[in-house]
């Protein structure tokens, strides 16, 4: 794969099964996605443009290819299930695209999201004010990273085999959170006159954030009305991290550290409160002095030395395709009819190109029922 978190590129047709009961449609299936497709369209081993769930189609093309109907609220692709089989995507053939008409070949794994105006939705950020209404010109800290953007295993089947140790751990579908003990952008004045004092700390903050935004830190300030500071406050969070790192005060922590997590229950996500009435927060990676830790070192400092929650594991071993498909499908919530998001699946090395996420089918046609928030 050229974009291995691409939303539309171009693939091989691996195989074509037969619906029971159906005449007219059979399912495609093309690398780990699966699409119902008309009988006799498509045949294996063919070239195809896919698009998977939560592309956004531009409507001038979703009108072109007779498809807008198909798609959800704002054009976006969405899982179905029909005669008990899964559509994830929508696969289109170069003919049936006019700006692919005159394309040079297209070839496997090529990423065409940019080629076709395609894009993946991202829910709207929501802007919170300073609880003092002051408004301030926001410096980002770029020594807050962003977490990495693991793909979809559909995206890149393969990447697991069973001689690989891996972590899977449960997806929990909240909104993503980041809390560090980072360097700052730029050192005040009073800054650098506490730093000229012997103040060896003077150079980190604390910083709040969730995936794409910071919510709050030392240098700019916080606000009080957010449920990224809400955690942090409930779990001392603050605290914890500076208290670790002057623990390790002779180590070197480069950049800083950062604690990545998810933020769940009550009001998080519509149908997803997992059956609690407040917030809570599981920690699921940490990324040191540039460096993400692997599974077993992130573990370890999430939960027994911040004393913070850890997502909860449910394989540590080798993969294999029956114990990833066993807490894949038909799991649900205790206690409740609301299935799981899905789970990730981590080489115990923690190493960036082997992690990704796999998602519950029954979760996104759920999603689809209820106008739950998307998948990320």
């Amino acid at each position: 794969m050229e974009n291995n978190n691409s939303v539309c590129f171009v693939a091989k047709i691996n195989e074509i099964k037969p619906i029971e009961g159906a005449d007219n449609i059979e399912q495609a299936i093309v690398g780990g996605w699966a699409c119902i497709v008309k009988k006799g369209v498509h045949s294996v081993n063919e070239l195809v443009v896919v698009a998977t769930t939560d592309a956004v189609i531009p409507q001038d093309l979703s009108d072109k290819l007779g498809v807008t109907n198909y798609l959800r609220n704002g054009g976006r692709v969405r899982t179905v299930k029909l005669r008990g089989v899964y559509s994830e995507c929508l696969i289109m053939s170069k003919n049936s695209i006019p700006a692919l008409r005159k394309y040079p070949t297209i070839s496997e794994g090529e990423d065409l999201m940019a080629f076709l105006g395609i894009f993946k939705y991202e829910p709207p950020v929501k802007q919170i004010q300073l609880a003092s209404g002051r408004k301030i010109k926001w410096r980002d800290n770029q020594n807050f990273h962003i977490y990495y953007k693991f793909p979809n295993l559909k995206n890149v089947p393969g990447m697991f085999n069973e001689n690989d140790t891996v972590e899977i751990t449960r997806k929990i579908h909240g909104t993503n959170a980041r809390y560090g003990i980072v360097k700052k952008a730029k050192l005040s004045l009073l800054d650098r006159l506490k730093k000229l004092f012997g103040n060896k700390w003077i150079d980190y903050e604390f910083v709040v954030g969730s995936h794409n935004t910071e919510k709050g830190s030392d240098s700019n300030g916080f606000y009080d009305t957010n449920v990224w500071y809400d955690i942090e406050k409930k779990y001392d969070i603050k605290k914890k991290l500076w208290d670790y790192v002057k623990l390790w005060a002779d180590v070197n922590i480069g950049d800083g550290i950062i604690v990545y997590g998810e933020i769940y229950g009550a009001g998080i996500q519509k149908g997803y409160d997992y059956g609690i009435k407040d917030i809570k927060f599981a920690g699921f990676d940490v990324k040191e002095n540039g460096e993400y830790l692997d599974v077993i070192n992130a573990k370890l400092l999430i939960k027994d030395v911040l004393q913070l929650p850890y997502v909860d594991i449910l394989h540590y071993g080798n993969w294999s395709q029956e114990v990833q498909d066993k807490f894949t499908f038909n799991n649900f919530i205790p206690n409740t009819k609301v299935p799981e998001e899905g789970i990730v699946i981590k080489h115990f090395t923690g190493e960036r190109q082997m992690i990704a996420k796999v998602i519950n089918p029954d979760y996104l046609i759920f999603a689809e029922k209820h106008n739950v928030e998307d998948s990320h």
